[in-house]
């Protein structure tokens, strides 16, 4: 079984969050924001690299948040308001052109802040015993991301569009995948009543 192998993370930043008040990658989190803390938590992560993809406000964040000067990489989608999808396309075309044998593509998003550095190496680690499975997370009847895709896949995800992200390919692929649970830590945040109850919920927890 082959131990090293080579699997970058593509978190995906690159919506408005038309929904929220406010930048959704930029809005407070723990001892900064909801992007810098995804970015902190993947890099205590086994995966070989990382790469935030943007689009809307793409100068702005990498200002805000020093995305260069902590050397990142950034992947910026000019047509990021054709969809989730389109971005994961843009970003896995440009992984491939900078490393042609890449094993496997993590996909995260950067409004899960509750998920874990040890969750996201279990799906590393589950990937590694089946490295030609998409390892995904358990949402009940239907998986979705942080889901891991191996390298057979990377065409299919290169030509995804409109905003569904990875969906289609996960729907269409039950036979391939492989999910785990992540319990309490999914907590996706997409309007400012959704993030009001995330750190309400959180500050309960720390004073339970």
């Amino acid at each position: 079984m082959k131990t090293n192998l080579d699997i970058a993370v593509l978190i995906m930043a690159a919506g408005a969050s038309r929904r929220m008040d406010g930048i959704k990658q930029l809005m407070p989190w723990r001892d900064s924001n909801f992007l810098l803390e995804t970015i902190k938590t993947v890099q205590n992560t086994n995966a070989k690299s990382l790469h935030v993809v943007l689009g809307s406000n793409a100068d702005f964040i990498t200002t805000q948040c020093s995305l260069e000067e902590k050397n990142i990489d950034i992947i910026v989608n000019a047509n990021w308001e054709n969809g989730l999808g389109d971005s994961i396309a843009h970003g896995v075309k440009i992984l491939l052109q900078q490393r042609p044998a890449l094993d496997g593509v993590l996909i995260c998003l950067a409004d899960q802040p509750l998920l874990s550095f040890e969750y996201l190496n279990s799906l590393i680690a589950e990937f590694i015993k089946h490295p030609s499975k998409i390892i995904a997370t358990n949402y009940g009847k239907k998986v979705g991301v942080p889901a891991l895709f191996p390298k057979l896949l990377f065409e299919e995800l290169s030509v995804l569009k409109g905003d569904f992200g990875a969906k289609e390919i996960l729907n269409n692929k039950s036979n391939v995948i492989i999910s785990l649970d992540a319990a309490d830590q999914i907590a996706d945040v997409d309007t400012s009543l959704e993030y009001q109850n995330l750190i309400n919920r959180t500050n309960n927890t720390l004073n339970s």
